[in-house]
């Protein structure tokens, strides 16, 4: 890893910006935190959140309206406790026995909600344009996160050398963030996504350090069972395994060689999770025994006999639709920001996304580019028959480049409605069935409002059961029984 006394960073000619337009890729970005010693950090946020010192009373939410991620109706005139860091009771208003002196936060005209669940986000990644080449700040994503609702992240995919380390400070306390659980790094085929797009548009001389750090390459079946045991030994919560030709002719690891890893990562007692984007990829990963399917078919639109095939495996769909709306229109014009990110990005970074720069270049990823805008409606149409035909859907961001911490789910939960699913399904996407997904087969901690659950909430103005748009409109943030002090320089 190359750090500020590297021997290798005084050697390092200037990157000329076309030859970066790679980096418009998230795993491509997870290598800046190698290059971190040798680049300026990402600006900060205008964003502030700290834990309100409320001397450790109870909270008392009183008279709100309660959303059920289970049933998806919402229970209005409720009095939610939370005491110790759990929901301690839920209960008619005026009728619950909670402490005298408990902090009373008025629910009137506004509905609580679980915490948001983010099932592919990115902690150690930059956000801004691909062109201006700068180090993640992790902290302000983490921030970012907690501002937004969001509780949970499962980050499918960070390179960096903090990932587990990282993961444990926000579990304990020390950096304030959402619950993390984390992969790690890729592991791919040597020329695989997202190693190939290494290849294709990194200069020579940084290509070599890139490749490894971005993903691990493994063309054999001992190749693959030695990287599945250092993930686990590392500490990883799952392990995942990139199965998508991005750029379109790039390889892919065979049958052979993916169905060892999944039966490594299962013997050592983790998850293995896929990366996808055609349904010969969700074809191969769901025989090989895979856990989950990251980001759906994205690329083609799936024929019925498929679609009940894919329903068969019975393996959850984590969707990221808006990501790859994003880089169809990234060109087309500026960031029309919704309001979360009115209020969490700066207006200089909106603006820098657009016009890019006179030389960038899209090179090999221009036709990838090009799919994805032409194939916006049929990633919805995908998605609302695979919703259909009972396979689950599980919201992710895909944190990235022009895909924002926080604010980038509450996007992907918009887009799932515009597919068809109603603000119900889509809040419980980000809830209840990540929650389940995350318990692998034990009681839920969290996603659900009850007694006993993890104190993780968000209390919102309006009714996002009947407007989506409710969602975002964020009156406060509870995170593991914490109140949030949330501030915004917008």
């Amino acid at each position: 890893m190359l750090n500020k006394e590297s021997p290798l960073k005084s050697h390092l000619p200037t990157p000329p910006t076309n030859r970066y337009a790679w980096l418009s890729m998230a795993a491509a970005a997870m290598a800046l935190s190698t290059l971190a010693g040798c680049m300026s950090p990402e600006p900060g946020s205008p964003i502030d959140v700290s834990v309100v010192n409320l001397d450790d009373k109870a909270i008392r939410i009183s008279n709100v309206s309660v959303f059920d991620s289970i049933t998806l109706s919402s229970i209005s005139s409720q009095d939610v406790v939370i005491k110790d860091g759990r929901i301690s009771a839920v209960c008619p208003t005026g009728t619950c026995s909670e402490p005298a002196d408990a902090h009373v936060i008025p629910g009137e005209d506004a509905t609580l909600v679980p915490g948001l669940i983010d099932m592919h986000g990115h902690i150690s990644t930059s956000t801004g344009p691909t062109w201006e080449i700068a180090a993640p700040n992790t902290e302000d994503n983490l921030r970012a996160y907690a501002y937004a609702g969001v509780t949970t992240v499962f980050d499918p995919g960070d390179s960096s050398d903090e990932a587990f380390s990282r993961r444990d400070k926000t579990a304990n306390g020390e950096l304030l963030g959402p619950r993390i659980f984390t992969a790690g790094k890729i592991i791919t085929d040597p020329g695989g996504h997202p190693r190939a797009m290494v290849a294709e548009f990194a200069p020579w001389w940084i290509s070599w350090l890139l490749k490894p750090a971005v993903a691990t390459g493994v063309a054999t079946v001992d190749e693959a069972v030695d990287a599945v045991n250092a993930r686990v030994d590392a500490g990883a919560d799952a392990v995942k395994v990139a199965i998508d030709s991005i750029p379109l002719d790039a390889s892919i690891m065979s049958a052979e060689v993916l169905t060892a890893l999944v039966e490594q990562a299962h013997e050592r007692g983790v998850r293995a999770v896929a990366h996808i984007g055609t349904t010969a990829d969700a074809m191969v990963t769901g025989k090989s025994g895979i856990d989950l399917w990251i980001h759906g078919v994205y690329k083609e639109r799936i024929t019925e006999e498929d679609i009940q095939t894919l329903a068969e495996f019975d393996i959850p769909m984590v969707t990221t639709s808006e990501v790859f709306d994003r880089y169809g229109r990234a060109l087309n014009g500026p960031i029309n920001p919704t309001r979360l990110e009115q209020e969490m990005i700066s207006p200089e970074k909106l603006a820098s996304f657009y016009p890019p720069p006179d030389d960038f270049e899209l090179g090999g990823l221009a036709s990838w580019v090009a799919l994805m805008q032409q194939t916006r409606e049929v990633r919805l149409d995908n998605v609302a028959r695979v919703h259909a035909a009972g396979i689950t859907i599980l919201a992710g961001s895909d944190t990235q480049s022009g895909v924002f911490p926080g604010a980038g789910l509450h996007r992907e939960i918009v887009t799932l409605v515009d597919a068809g699913l109603t603000p119900g399904e889509a809040i419980r996407a980000a809830t209840f069935d990540a929650a389940r997904y995350l318990s692998n087969g034990e009681e839920p901690d969290a996603g659900h409002i009850a007694v006993g659950k993890r104190a993780d909430l968000i209390l919102v103005n309006g009714d996002p059961a009947r407007d989506i748009a409710a969602l975002s409109d964020i009156r406060e943030v509870i995170l593991n029984g914490k109140l949030l002090k949330r501030s915004t320089a917008n």
